[in-house]
């Protein structure tokens, strides 16, 4: 079974560097489910949702699951799919067998009783990080399908709570909830020159097996720059541009003043210390904002049917949204997210069934009848048809 850790960590590099602001992502959330899409779409919507997920359409849905077991066996993940539709949208059981296990409900196409109902699995599938689905419930909503991602981790080395109140830089002047800790691991910290210029990175172990390597780029240095450089060095590969030096290299060496966020200090014996802050980060995001980076513009079109997989009805994206967290603490660190895709019926008339036709375009007869009883009530013959008239204006 494959991790598609570098294609995961693609689209997560391709979406950081559209990011300009503050906030928290989960490419891992979204990329199960623009797998799921490209293998149900038709083209040109299969290939450039594959495109974006950087896997092969006939591979998709296998990659989809695969992704999807993987997270879920990972100590303190948990990982889950949702799939809620209406009956009116038809559903294929082909196409819902193929998909990967997961919850699947029904819709009734009103806010009131749906959106409940999805904000609770939300809740429930997030340990209560994500109150809300992100998509909204109402009678236009055919179908949804969605991801929620929750991971916990505990330090393996705690930190403590003191005070940080930075002399420089945007947050000159202010008290903030410092913390601190101090490691013999040096090699924690890596020193990287990237695309992006100067990184600093220092991994924070949780007891789980799971990381959280803190990154500090170049001043100046924006988000869409620093984190996408960060992904990219974390998951290397031929071709990389990223060239990478340990913490007990650095202090041997004595280079570290040219690095961003180092210096040498005073102390008992040889260490890493750490200073950071504590911080709780909340974003909701609207993918179809940007749709051309997850493959998500033709499908979302109004022009025809995109999946034809999925059934028999016409379908269209028509939301697509995710909701994250991240908490960093001083005895750990736990994030959530929830990805959901909404899909409605195309607008434009379906000519997909044949139909008769019949024309009384000469005399004829007509009967009025008490449908229960079969009672005819009035009966008639029609052989001079009213004249047409223009309406009046």
């Amino acid at each position: 079974m494959t991790t598609h850790a570098c294609e995961v960590n693609d689209l997560t590099a391709s979406w950081l560097a559209r990011t300009s602001g503050t906030g928290v992502l989960s490419g891992a959330g979204l990329w199960p489910l623009l797998a799921v899409l490209a293998a149900s779409a038709d083209e040109p919507g299969r290939t450039e949702l594959a495109e974006a997920a950087h896997v092969r359409p006939d591979e998709a849905m296998d990659a989809a699951r695969n992704v999807l077991e993987v997270l879920d066996s990972l100590d303190g993940v948990d990982a889950a799919l949702g799939l809620w539709a209406q009956q009116a949208a038809q559903v294929s059981p082909h196409w819902r067998d193929r998909l990967p296990p997961g919850t699947f409900g029904e819709l009734t196409g009103d806010a009131e009783t749906d959106q409940p109902m999805l904000d609770r699995w939300a809740g429930e599938r997030t340990r209560g990080l994500i109150e809300r689905f992100p998509v909204q419930a109402g009678p236009e909503l055919m179908l949804t399908l969605a991801t929620a991602l929750a991971l916990r981790t505990t330090w393996t080395r705690k930190f403590t709570d003191e005070p940080l109140r930075p002399d420089d830089g945007p947050w000159a002047g202010r008290e903030l909830a410092g913390l601190n800790r101090s490691t013999p691991e040096l090699d924690d910290l890596r020193a990287l020159s990237t695309s992006a210029g100067a990184l600093t990175m220092t991994r924070v172990a949780g007891d789980n097996g799971l990381d959280v390597h803190l990154v500090l780029g170049e001043d100046g240095r924006g988000p869409d720059e620093v984190m996408p450089a960060a992904v990219t060095a974390l998951t290397p590969r031929e071709g990389t541009d990223v060239a990478a030096r340990d913490g007990s290299q650095l202090l041997a060496d004595g280079d570290v003043d040219s690095w961003p966020g180092l210096s040498v200090v005073k102390a008992t014996r040889t260490s890493l210390k750490l200073n950071t802050v504590r911080f709780t980060v909340r974003s909701d995001h609207d993918l179809l904002e940007q749709a051309s980076t997850f493959g998500l513009e033709t499908v979302s079109r109004n022009d025809r049917d995109h999946f034809p997989e999925i059934g028999p009805v016409p379908l269209r994206v028509d939301q697509a949204r995710q909701s994250a967290v991240a908490i960093f603490s001083a005895t750990g660190f736990e994030a959530a997210a929830v990805t959901a895709i909404g899909l409605r019926a195309v607008s434009m008339p379906s000519y997909n069934a044949r139909a008769l036709r019949v024309r009384y375009d000469r005399p004829f007869g007509f009967v009025a009848v008490h449908r229960d009883s079969g009672l005819v009530l009035f009966a008639g013959w029609v052989d001079t048809p009213a004249a047409w008239e223009p309406p009046k204006r």
